[in-house]
């Protein structure tokens, strides 16, 4: 189907797939850039889901590595969406029967949102 475009509300340089008309697609970015990273690593973790779901979990594991890394590499090991991620990995690992290494990506996630939230904060307990 042909990309029809047009501006949106959020300024100019975007365009409207057919399929999906209310999602934007920026056409200026570079495949190096920090928003085309992101955007792939979500896909990852998207995709990690699918193969966890049908019990390729070895393989949902190592998407979501791949994952990680590129958080953590545009946003920093302590970013608050790089413990979605680690938590994400943890239930994967467990399930293979990794149960030291998912505690430890556990208490990674509690110590990111500990230090993004607060230690009172009910998501950091």
């Amino acid at each position: 189907m042909p990309v029809e475009t047009r501006s949106n509300p959020a300024g100019t340089g975007t365009a409207s797939t057919a399929l999906l008309p209310a999602a934007w697609i920026v056409l200026d970015v570079s495949p190096a850039s920090p928003q085309a990273l992101l955007e792939a690593a979500a896909d990852r973790v998207a995709a990690a889901a699918i193969l966890d779901a049908g019990g390729r979990h070895q393989e949902a594991a190592a998407t979501l590595r791949h994952a990680l890394a590129a958080y953590e590499r545009v946003l920093g090991p302590d970013h608050y969406e790089v413990a979605g991620v680690l938590e994400d990995l943890a239930e994967v690992v467990e399930r293979v029967g990794e149960a030291e290494q998912a505690a430890a990506l556990r208490a990674r996630v509690q110590h990111i949102r500990r230090k993004v939230l607060g230690h009172t904060h009910q998501r950091s307990r």
